[in-house]
C-alpha cells in the first residue's frame, strides 16, 4: 500500500462558513482576520508551536498546504512565507474567497501524489502542533491496519492523547488531555481517487462515516486555546497523569516547543515588540 501524508494548515484566511464567530459579510470578516494584533498573535502561535513539530519530523516524508489569504497583508505574509522557507515540506497556497470548503480542497488537490493509493489526510490550526514522530506513526499504524482499511475503503486514525496550552490574559498553562476525534489529532486514510479531502468530513462526526482507531499510547498533538478561537474549548473532560513539573520536558522532547520563549513571544507580540 502506498501512502502519502497530507496535512492542511489555515492561516486565517477569508472564506465563506467555516466560522463560528465571524461576521458573515466578507469585508468585515476580512477586517476582524486581518487586524494586527490579532496577526501578531497567530503568528506566534504558529512560529513557537505549529512549526517546530513540523520542522522536525522523524519522517520528512509529507506535503503540508499552508492556505492564506491571497490579499493577506506585509509585513504578516512575508514574515510566514520566511518563517517556512527553508522547509520543503510546507507549500504556502494564496487563494480568493471562496466557500471554505472548496478552497481547502482545491488547494490540495493539484499536491495528490497520483502514485499514492492512500492519502493521509490531517488538520491542523495554526496554534495546534503535532508530535515529531507524527509522519512516522502514521505510516506505521496504516501499515498494521490495512486489511480494515482496505475492507471498509477508509479508516481514522484518532490520537487521542496530547496537551492543551491555554493562554488566559497572558498566562500560559499546559494541561494533559484524552479527547475523541479532536482535529488535531486526526487522520484519515482515503483512497487517492475518491476524490474526497479531510474537511470534507465533521471530524466529530467521522464515526459515522468509517471505521475510527483510537490510539492512547503516546501523546500525539497539541491544541491552543485562547480568547481568538473561533470554537471555544471551555473545559477538559478528561486527562491523564502526569506531574504538572514534567510538562515543560514533554513538551520539548515530544513538540519541540518551548514554553519559556513561546510565552515570550507572546508578550512582545500583546506589546507589539515583535519587530520584524
Amino acid at each position: 500500500m502506498t501512502v502519502q501524508v497530507m496535512g492542511l494548515c489555515r492561516f486565517s484566511v477569508p472564506s465563506l462558513g467555516a466560522f463560528q464567530s465571524m461576521p458573515e459579510e466578507i469585508g468585515a470578516r476580512r477586517a476582524a482576520l486581518y487586524d494586527p494584533r490579532r496577526l501578531a498573535r497567530r503568528l506566534a502561535w504558529f512560529e513557537h508551536v505549529a512549526l517546530p513539530g513540523l520542522a522536525l519530523q522523524t519522517d520528512p516524508d509529507f506535503t503540508l498546504v499552508l492556505l492564506i489569504g491571497a490579499d493577506l497583508p506585509e509585513p504578516w505574509q512575508g514574515r510566514l512565507r520566511r518563517l517556512v522557507a527553508d522547509l520543503p515540506q510546507i507549500r504556502v497556497v494564496a487563494t480568493a474567497p471562496g466557500e471554505h470548503r472548496a478552497i481547502c480542497a482545491a488547494a490540495m488537490r493539484p499536491l495528490v501524489d497520483p502514485a499514492a493509493q492512500i492519502v493521509a489526510q490531517f488538520r491542523l490550526d495554526d496554534d495546534d502542533a503535532i508530535s515529531r514522530n507524527f509522519v512516522q506513526r502514521i505510516r506505521r499504524d496504516l501499515a498494521l491496519a490495512e486489511r480494515v482499511q482496505g475492507r471498509h475503503g477508509a479508516l481514522a486514525l484518532d490520537y487521542a492523547k496530547g496537551f492543551l496550552i491555554r493562554d488566559e490574559g497572558g498566562r500560559l498553562t499546559a494541561a494533559p488531555v484524552l479527547a475523541q476525534n479532536w482535529a488535531p489529532g486526526l487522520v484519515l486514510a482515503l483512497p487517492r481517487d475518491g476524490g474526497r479531502f479531510v474537511l470534507d468530513y465533521p471530524h466529530h462526526q467521522i464515526w459515522k462515516r468509517m471505521p475510527v482507531l483510537s490510539l492512547v499510547d503516546q501523546i500525539m498533538f497539541v491544541r491552543g486555546a485562547h480568547d481568538g478561537n473561533d470554537s471555544r474549548i471551555l473545559r477538559v473532560e478528561r486527562g491523564f497523569r502526569v506531574p504538572q513539573e514534567e510538562i515543560p520536558r514533554l513538551l520539548a522532547e515530544r513538540f519541540a516547543i518551548d514554553l519559556d520563549g513561546f510565552a515570550a513571544a507572546l508578550a512582545a507580540a500583546e506589546e507589539g515588540r515583535d519587530g520584524r
